[in-house]
């Protein structure tokens, strides 16, 4: 993503840097079990620079959210915003924040602070979708990622958390462009490659090849195994 052009107290860190240990939507089975969809996580080198810090509470905010001290890094936004109530990169960062901690009544309002000071933030955008997923409304959260994939086509992560956002509605043919579209866009993201992986297990008859092919892609690249999605791929490649 490119870079902000921000004012005011910031924290060090973008608020794209969400976690999430499993998937926020389940396809349907490859076996006996769902294999989860998984979401991935934005590094900060992949996010986009911001500047430097100028104050301790940004400092504190960054280093809070970083460590993922969610309730410490809320309180250190609310502070900045206190005196700064527009600053859109910090409303945004306390919008992840309140995603974390699961209230999302809260993320939203802060986000669409965010995209009411600036528009153009693809980061408030992008995370307004992750929680409208998290917080089960698809429609809201296709919508949102929708206009982020349309103004920045190489965003390999908005494109992923699409393809969560349309298999949440069944919409597997959509799914699988976006994470094509994905894995084009950044060939070094073992999530889309993971969930790519799924996509083409699901299909009628399976595209197993392709399928190990992905799989094998998103564990070399980093991406935790899954003992479920590896047999059934070893299983009915066995079987042809």
């Amino acid at each position: 993503m490119g870079n902000l052009t921000v004012r005011g107290l910031i924290a060090a860190m973008a608020a794209l840097l969400i976690t999430q240990k499993e998937s926020l939507a389940q396809s349907n089975s490859v076996d006996s079990k769902p294999v989860p969809v998984r979401i991935g996580t934005a590094p900060a080198s992949e996010i986009g620079a911001l500047p430097p810090l100028t104050s301790a509470i940004g400092k504190r905010a960054a280093k809070a959210f970083l460590k993922g001290n969610w309730h410490e890094a809320r309180d250190a936004y609310l502070e900045i915003l206190r005196s700064d109530p527009d600053n859109a990169p910090t409303l945004t960062n306390l919008g992840a924040t309140f995603l974390e901690l699961e209230q999302y009544t809260q993320a939203r309002k802060h986000l669409e602070k965010a995209l009411q000071v600036n528009p153009g933030l693809h980061q408030a955008r992008t995370i307004l979708g992750v929680t409208y997923l998290r917080s089960g409304n698809s429609y809201r959260a296709i919508a949102a990622l929708s206009r982020v994939v349309a103004e920045q086509p190489k965003n390999a992560r908005a494109h992923n958390y699409l393809a969560v956002a349309t298999l949440q509605r069944g919409w597997t043919a959509a799914a699988e462009r976006q994470l094509q579209a994905a894995v084009s866009a950044d060939p070094g993201f073992a999530e889309a490659h993971y969930n790519l992986a799924i996509r083409y297990m699901e299909k009628k008859p399976p595209a197993v090849e392709l399928a190990r092919r992905h799989y094998q892609r998103a564990i070399d690249l980093g991406a935790t195994p899954s003992s479920r999605l590896s047999t059934r791929i070893n299983s009915t490649k066995n079987d042809q």
